[in-house]
């Protein structure tokens, strides 16, 4: 038989033991439904990007590359042969118009020149000679007849000599290469103590102020181009330069290929633009007053166009009718409202009425 002090140590040892049972239980219950609504949570919230939808002047693009042309540019020869003295200027120097870029020796022309001087003087005299034998005074030449005039000038042989200082002076001012526009020299050829006729030409001069760039567009797109359009023009060799320019030609022929030659004006304002240059052109045409968002905002969701807006950490979504697309935006025709904040990054996983954390506003 048991005795009392036996039964009351067992029935200690019992309360002890569901005590701990109990306790385990509670704790692991507790860990599970912690972890379950971390999982929830981290399931639920989805992290997103906004962006505001816009409404004004949106502009359709039509892109092409396209090769920069200097809007005036010339090719600068030696008028005059001989051996030539100086070189004043190099490649990529820059010059003003009128300065002397080269200079060949021009000791025969300066001779003929004064030759041509003094034979001026020689039948000046003659002239005044043949109207004092007529009665008349050469300084009263506007009361000679003009017959008499006429006849005195042919014999004293005058004019033929103003035409001859006239063209001597044409031959010296020749030995100088002057730049007949402001410019930036290329294609440098002449070298001192060497004859001209050893180059083709002296240089090129190229005014940089202002490129035409020549690119194609098909034609299906030439009814939509007018002159005076915006042009966007960025360099290959400088991708972060954005140049705005205006469309100035469109040639009314279609070739071969399908593609119709278009010609836009871009001033030079950085100095970073030369001649030959690749770019890429962007023609914008005005579509006018229109509300759009980034295209990153439209997503495809059972086969329709949908836009999330995030409103209060919450998305909705919109199914929405697009428009025009260019290289950054959208235009949305109907349901959604300028101002309102659309989901444009993380939108990939969402549900309508998904709650959401925004961590970046564009």
């Amino acid at each position: 038989m048991l005795n009392l002090k036996t039964i009351k140590f067992a029935t200690l040892f019992v309360g002890l033991l569901g005590v701990s049972l109990l306790t385990g239980c509670s704790s692991g219950e507790a860990k599970q439904a912690h972890a379950a609504g971390k999982r929830e949570h981290t399931e639920e919230v989805n992290v997103v990007v906004t962006s505001k939808a816009r409404q004004g002047i949106f502009y359709k693009e039509f892109e092409n590359n396209g090769r920069l042309t200097a809007r005036q540019g010339a090719v600068l020869n030696f008028e005059q042969s001989g051996k030539i003295v100086a070189v004043n200027v190099s490649n990529g120097d820059r010059v003003e118009q009128g300065d002397v870029l080269a200079v060949i020796e021009d000791s025969q022309q300066k001779y003929s020149y004064e030759k041509a001087l003094r034979n001026k003087e020689k039948c000046y005299l003659a002239l005044e000679e043949a109207l004092l034998n007529q009665g008349h005074s050469i300084n009263d030449s506007a009361s000679v007849p003009s017959a008499t005039m006429k006849m005195a000038l042919i014999r004293s042989g005058y004019q033929d000599a103003i035409n001859e200082v006239m063209l001597a002076k044409q031959n010296l001012d020749e030995t100088k290469v002057v730049a007949p526009f402001a410019g930036v020299v290329a294609d440098l050829e002449a070298r001192v103590f060497n004859e001209t006729s050893t180059y083709k030409h002296c240089c090129s001069l190229i005014d940089n102020r202002e490129f035409e760039v020549s690119f194609p567009m098909l034609e299906a797109e030439m009814a939509q181009l007018q002159k005076g359009m915006d042009v966007e023009v960025v360099p290959f060799a400088f991708e972060g330069d954005t140049l705005h320019g205006r469309l100035f030609e469109i040639n009314p022929k279609v070739a071969d290929n399908g593609m119709v030659d278009v010609k836009a004006l871009v001033p030079n304002k950085n100095g970073r633009l030369t001649e030959g240059m690749n770019v890429k052109v962007m023609v914008r045409k005005p579509m006018g007053n229109k509300i759009y968002v980034p295209k990153e905002a439209v997503t495809l969701r059972q086969e329709r166009n949908v836009v999330f807006v995030e409103k209060n950490d919450t998305a909705f979504w919109r199914y929405v009718d697009v428009g025009e697309t260019n290289s950054e935006y959208t235009v949305i025709n109907k349901n959604i409202s300028p101002g309102e904040d659309v989901i444009i990054e993380g939108h990939f996983n969402l549900a309508h009425l998904s709650p959401v954390q925004v961590i970046k506003e564009n």
